[in-house]
């Protein structure tokens, strides 16, 4: 009360006046809708693909039989890729990466690192030379710059494959650089996403991104779903328990391009990945245990 009391004297009115003001419901604010432009809804047989957004490139190992039915990583594709700490997600995706350029001299490959450090980075080359051949940004190298004008500016150049080490890093440096709601900073991936995956860049190329996603400890993706559904896939990484096996393993979950629900072993040598095939039996399996096909 000494509060209203102090408002109302300051406003020259009464107590009860004052009162009745806040109890006033605002009347909300009524903004005339804005006209849409509904020139891109289109028949399906009219949508203007040509043969180079239906390629695809191949990194010449195993994995390519995952992630497409023709056996490589087609171009213009969202690859999402989850899995706890320590499974070797980066490992993995900058080994596929790396032979991806090794393959085809021709491709413009980007790795994004916004978790490791130089120093880290280097020893991981020292045990991967093959690392070295893939262009690749440290976002803590730029900030002293908005990192929404770093990674825009950048991907403008035009990429074809790009690695980003961690989606929630990047959308975090960001969404704190540029002062965005966690909706409007995944919003922007998203749209940057499209937008390179169309070829709207300075060298029309139609950008595949490889999106390493944290989890939970719980093995629950971080983030919401409005990411999750501009994937063409998602690889989740994980490692079985000591009654399966404690091996590593990945899967597909979903894939748009090729089959998913397909276990793939995998291990991690001094300086390379060993992949195997981890196959359901045929006949009902009560144990949950898996037979390895090499």
């Amino acid at each position: 009360m000494y509060y209203a009391k102090k408002k109302a004297q300051s406003l020259g009115i009464s107590v009860e006046d004052y009162l009745a003001r806040q109890n006033t419901p605002v009347a909300p604010i009524v903004k005339e809708p804005v006209v849409i432009s509904f020139d891109k809804v289109v028949k399906l047989d009219s949508i203007n693909i040509t043969d180079d957004m239906l390629s695809l490139n191949k990194t010449g190992q195993v994995i390519d039989t995952l992630f497409s039915y023709e056996g490589g990583i087609p171009v213009g594709t969202n690859i999402m890729c989850t899995g706890d700490p320590g499974v070797g997600k980066t490992t993995l995706l900058l080994h596929t990466l790396s032979n991806l350029q090794i393959t085809n001299k021709n491709l413009k490959c980007l790795f994004i690192c916004a978790e490791m450090s130089k120093i880290q980075m280097f020893k991981y080359t020292k045990r991967f030379p093959i690392f070295g051949t893939v262009e690749t940004i440290f976002t803590s190298d730029y900030l002293d710059y908005n990192m929404k004008d770093v990674i825009e500016q950048l991907l403008q150049q035009g990429y074809d494959y790009i690695l980003m080490d961690s989606m929630v890093e990047v959308l975090e440096s960001v969404k704190e650089d540029s002062g965005m709601s966690q909706g409007q900073v995944e919003k922007w991936l998203i749209d940057l996403c499209v937008k390179n995956n169309e070829g709207r860049n300075d060298t029309n190329s139609f950008s595949s991104f490889l999106l390493i996603q944290q989890v939970t400890k719980a093995g629950v993706f971080v983030g919401s779903n409005k990411i999750k559904h501009i994937t063409d896939a998602h690889l989740e990484m994980k490692r079985e328990g000591e009654r399966e096996g404690g091996g590593t393993y990945l899967m597909f979950t979903k894939n748009r391009n090729g089959q998913a629900g397909i276990k793939f072993s995998y291990q991690l040598s001094n300086n390379d990945i060993q992949y195997g095939i981890l196959k359901e039996e045929e006949e009902e399996d009560v144990t949950g245990d898996f037979e390895l096909n090499q």
